[in-house]
């Protein structure tokens, strides 16, 4: 059998593409430029079409619980009323306590920003928290201390040009860039989380943890600047998803804060019971790009911090790895090894069988994913068909090995097996792309893979082209009545017994399959020969 090497690079991306971030350099940029107590995180994109917010906190002893109350003064960059903005704990949307900030900073001036407190415990739409208490225990609550919208100014004469763009996951076109000389405006919010650390220790085992001694304490991000809530400004109201693409244009992201720095101290930082004032002038915004990161970091700041990076989040990277092997993989083998020689019709079905298996896995994880929500991605759709076709293909391949069996040529069953089967795999390796970009994979990522899906591509049609050419020579150098290659030219025959008995007679009657499913037609000539001059004998 001829070496395939291409897998053995599919496999080593495969494993790369899970371990990217150990491997890809660091954007890491810890500022230790202040002594302030407190850690600070900043976006500013508003003039790229990105995020533009900036989240700074700290935290404080809390004796009667035990634990910590935590302060968040967050402030976001608005130019008008569509969409949304989220802080939250931990690496998953999923057991995340989530600060959701969304309004009209145009014509609710008058009116504070809405600060939506929210967590889900699956991957869905986040909803609201009603009874802290009930939630996380007693002593939790989240209160809402300060809340306001400021004007800003307006966006520079070198900013935006109010173009439009268009993503793969959107379906409207509008404009996302604010134009120069647009009005900005800033929504101001402070926050405090009482015993914050308590939240993890709730009812069930589904949050995520934050805690005022982690030196590597992870949050995520994420903002959708398109939804038109119609003035419909509830603390309840329907979100919709944030952009898919999370490292390229700003859908959503992560950071980590070194908590240690963060906490006060009542004896230094202020007197009595810290007041809205204290913990405002405390937790103020530090201007300027040196300050985007003060004591934070885009990646983990410690080796528990990588630890927990790469165990987050587990069921998409688990739906993602069966699906790479799956159609990486397994499939293009399977396509290489009929085309094989010596046992190829058994080395086929058992790789292709495992694809399937595989492919299976990864469908459950992904509909588990998505709850009892209808598919609203084109990434979904296109893999809840994929599956679906591949049930069909398999139950297709099965009725042609057993009409095979008995008439010994391919019939429209064998073609629909074969064609179905071609179209899942194109199908797999493009909605393999989609994925990443969903996922929120850099250009890089998606560019290495899509050049290595070329370049299998290219790989499994030549093999097929050369099967078929080496078929085309074997037939004309002709085939015994048994079907038997006479040059013995490299074309290895399966040889599966009908009816498990010996090698001749009714119950040791053999059937041959050749080195492809797409090359049988030297045993239908054969069999049209014998018919055109009554070769077949009339005891058949």
């Amino acid at each position: 059998m001829a070496r395939l090497p291409s897998f053995l690079g599919a496999l080593l991306l495969s494993v790369s593409f899970f371990t990217q971030p150990l491997l890809g350099a660091s954007t890491t940029t810890t500022t230790e430029a202040t002594t302030d107590k407190k850690v600070q995180y900043c976006q500013t994109g508003l003039t790229s079409g990105a995020a533009d917010f900036c989240v700074s906190l700290s935290s404080l002893p809390n004796v009667t619980t035990s634990s910590h109350d935590t302060f968040f003064h967050l402030t976001v960059t608005r130019w008008n009323a569509n969409g949304w903005t989220a802080i939250g704990t931990g690496q998953t949307m999923a057991g995340a306590l989530m600060f959701v900030v969304y309004g009209d900073p145009v014509n609710g001036t008058e009116k504070e920003p809405v600060v939506s407190v929210r967590t889900v415990e699956g991957h869905r739409q986040p909803q609201l928290i009603e009874d802290f208490a009930a939630v996380a225990g007693k002593g939790f609550d989240v209160q809402v201390l300060a809340s306001s919208w400021k004007e800003a100014g307006t966006v520079p004469a070198s900013g935006g040009k109010g173009r439009k763009e268009k993503r793969h996951d959107d379906h409207d076109e509008h404009a996302i860039i604010p134009a120069a000389g647009t009005k900005t405006y800033i929504a101001d919010v402070l926050l405090a989380c009482y015993s914050c650390s308590l939240w993890s220790s709730g009812p069930g085992s589904w949050r995520t943890s934050i805690s005022a001694k982690d030196s590597s304490q992870p949050f995520l991000w994420a903002w959708n600047d398109r939804q038109d809530f119609s003035g419909n400004f509830t603390r309840d109201a329907h979100i919709k998803m944030h952009r898919h693409h999370g490292s390229e244009t700003g859908g959503y992201g992560f950071f980590w804060a070194d908590m240690t720095r963060s906490v006060l101290s009542p004896s230094t930082d202020y007197v009595g019971k810290p007041t809205t004032s204290d913990l405002l002038k405390i937790l103020s915004i530090a201007p300027g790009d040196s300050a985007k990161m003060l004591g934070t970091s885009e990646e983990p700041m410690s080796a528990s911090g990588w630890l927990g990076k790469l165990t987050s989040n587990p069921l998409p990277k688990t739906h993602a790895f069966f699906m790479t092997v799956a159609f990486l993989i397994l499939f293009p083998l399977g396509v290489l090894l009929i085309r094989s020689g010596g046992n190829a019709f058994q080395k086929h079905w058992l790789v292709q069988a495992l694809a399937s298996v595989f492919t299976l896995a990864g469908a459950g994880v992904g509909l588990y994913m998505t709850g009892r929500r209808v598919p609203s991605t084109f990434h979904q759709w296109l893999g809840l068909a994929i599956t679906l076709a591949l049930v069909v293909q398999v139950i297709l391949g099965w009725r042609h090995h057993m009409d095979f069996l008995r008439i010994r040529r391919r019939t429209w069953i064998s073609y629909g097996h074969i064609w179905l089967g071609r179209g899942a795999v194109l199908a797999g390796w493009v909605n393999v792309i989609l994925g990443l970009l969903l996922s929120g994979h850099s250009r890089i990522d998606v560019w290495g893979i899509g050049i290595f899906v070329g370049i299998e591509a290219v790989v499994v049609c030549w093999w097929v082209w050369r099967a078929a050419q080496r078929k085309a020579i074997a037939g004309g150098n002709g085939q015994d009545g048994k079907g038997q290659m006479e040059d013995g030219e490299g074309e290895s025959y399966g040889l599966m017994a009908r009816n498990g008995g010996g090698s001749g007679g009714a119950d040791g009657e053999y059937f041959r399959l050749s080195m492809s499913e797409d090359d049988l037609s030297s045993s239908e000539d054969e069999e049209e020969g014998k018919r055109r001059t009554g070769g077949l004998g009339s005891g058949r």
